[in-house]
């Protein structure tokens, strides 16, 4: 997946001045050490580093943990993260890297359908806490620290902590499969992405899907680096990499390998509008 472009004027000294942490598995076990195409998030970062040279694994570190280091000003960047108002306070966040189609909300079909007063005109779901509440002895899983986006996350803090089930992010998504190919997790937020690359057409379990009201279809994931002048620089050329990136074909072949058919186009009409207004505005 080495793409031709990288030059010694972009290329980062990795040793001192800059580490790449991430909390996902799939990117601490795959960048830099297996060359195999594996998801979009481990295929653009993939590019990425190898577009600045970057060559060292990716460093396998809490969430929690690499924003502390960067408040002390530590030189670390953190991979492939949802934009969220707090953290862009205190924080500087690439051009995005990566698209998706935002998580859905997956209810286990032996469950009784979700109530239509729970549900917009379009069959969204209207607040995903209230939905809980008239399920009082189901639960839902959900990653230790994670953020889905404000509407989201602001919607999740109303649930009773009782019916979530915290998982370390870093093994999350195994244990997350494992549970919900067997019907023991009655609720799921999750890309549909992620489900069809674990399941493909061949769903183990029946379920149900939702939109979620007021959210956005797509999300992006970014770089995020310390509001710090070497941040900013890192930032900017990590920038002037994903610019060369969003020029190649493999960039949204990256992304749509890993949907159904019915949706592909969707997503790569998204990528192509969202790349040409990015590139006009920087």
């Amino acid at each position: 997946m080495k793409l031709a472009h990288a030059s010694s004027s972009d290329s980062i000294e990795q040793n001192n001045v800059l580490a790449f942490h991430a909390d996902n598995a799939f990117l601490t076990e795959r960048v830099n050490l297996q060359g195999n195409p594996y998801s979009t998030s481990v295929d653009t970062v993939q590019m990425l580093v190898d577009e600045i040279g970057y060559t060292d694994p990716v460093l396998h570190v809490p969430l929690v943990r690499s924003f502390a280091y960067m408040q002390h000003g530590e030189n670390i960047c953190v991979l492939n993260k949802i934009k969220a108002p707090e953290r862009e306070k205190n924080h500087l966040y690439s051009l995005p890297l990566s698209f998706f189609q935002t998580q859905r909300f997956y209810q286990l079909a032996s469950l009784p359908p979700i109530e239509k007063e729970f549900l917009d005109e379009k069959g969204r779901i209207l607040s995903i806490s209230h939905v809980l509440e008239t399920f009082p002895d189901s639960f839902i899983v959900l990653p230790e620290e994670y953020s889905f986006g404000e509407r989201i996350d602001d919607d999740l803090k109303q649930v009773n902590r009782e019916q979530i089930l915290r998982i370390a992010n870093d093994i999350y998504y195994s244990r997350f499969m494992e549970m919900f190919s067997k019907g023991k997790s009655d609720f799921a937020l999750i890309f549909p992405a992620t489900l069809y690359r674990s399941f493909g057409e061949n769903m183990p379990i029946k379920v149900r899907s939702y939109s979620i009201a007021d959210n956005p279809d797509y999300v992006s994931g970014h770089v995020i680096c310390p509001n710090t002048p070497q941040g900013a620089e890192h930032i900017k050329r990590i920038n002037a990499a994903i610019k060369r990136i969003y020029l190649t074909p493999e960039f949204i072949n990256a992304h749509t390998r890993y949907l159904p058919a019915q949706d592909k186009q969707n997503l790569r009409t998204i990528i192509e509008q969202s790349i040409e207004k990015l590139m006009l505005a920087n």
